[in-house]
């Protein structure tokens, strides 16, 4: 387990008011072969998805894409234990560009303009993939400040992917 998660997981479990679901039945609702549950099925569950979710991820015999889409669900929960999870997930040293990627992209989708500054660092990546996920993720929130910092991108960055990514965000305003 990873340790900043390890803490998360501890606090997630601390004084819940939903019943937490079980791990297996949300491995399986991971685990869907074309669409997944939708935002209304998760909610359902309750808050306490989160700490499951974080136990899932942290998993490492779990495949990867339940781990992946763990993170991402986790974006249906627009609760500071999400941001948490998220910014852990994202921050944690060696992490791969893909957790990284859903991570950025989760912390918008929960948390829309509140979370700008927690994507800002993410325009520099030294991954493209993630680097066109948080210019993704600043489109999404869409506000002048977050619009203003892909104006700045516009000089610096280099890839042709993030670049094509970049002009339709810009674009798309």
């Amino acid at each position: 387990m990873r340790t900043p998660l390890a803490l998360l997981l501890v606090l997630l479990s601390a004084g819940a008011a939903f019943a937490q679901p079980s791990a297996e039945r949300v491995a399986e609702m991971l685990s869907s072969y074309e669409a997944g549950p939708s935002q209304i099925a998760w909610r359902a569950l309750g808050p306490e998805t989160v700490g499951v979710l974080a136990q899932l991820y942290n998993d490492a015999d779990q495949p990867t894409y339940v781990r992946l889409r763990a993170v991402s669900t986790a974006a249906h929960f627009p609760i500071p234990a999400t941001r948490t999870f998220l910014r852990a997930v994202a921050a944690s040293p060696g992490q791969t560009d893909l957790f990284v990627r859903h991570a950025v992209l989760g912390l918008a989708r929960a948390f829309g303009a509140e979370a700008l500054e927690d994507v800002r660092p993410y325009l520099t990546h030294r991954f493209p993939v993630v680097r066109e996920a948080a210019i993704r993720a600043c489109g999404e929130i869409g506000t002048d400040p977050a619009m203003a910092l892909l104006r700045g991108r516009m000089s610096v960055e280099r890839d042709p992917v993030v670049l094509d990514t970049l002009s339709r965000s810009l674009g798309a305003r």
